[in-house]
């Protein structure tokens, strides 16, 4: 993201399509949220849905011994 798409707003200032992603230290002064506008759908502009954003893996059938023992075949 470049520093002219931040517009660096406090939550005060914040308008109901501005990027939500938190800047710095709520703790301190300088703290702030991007305020670019957001990506269509979501709480934060592209830059920072995608950094938020974390596809889930494809799980993984269990191989055939994993199988096996959870169910065995009868004697």
């Amino acid at each position: 993201m470049t520093k002219k798409a931040c517009q660096h707003k406090k939550m005060a200032d914040l308008e109901s399509n501005d990027c939500r992603w938190p800047i710095g230290d709520p703790r301190h002064d300088d703290f702030h949220f991007c305020g670019a506008p957001q990506a269509v759908g979501h709480p934060y502009c592209t830059e920072h849905w995608n950094q938020a954003f974390v596809p889930s893996k494809a799980r993984q059938l269990p191989g055939r011994a994993a199988f096996n023992l959870a169910f065995p075949r009868a004697a």
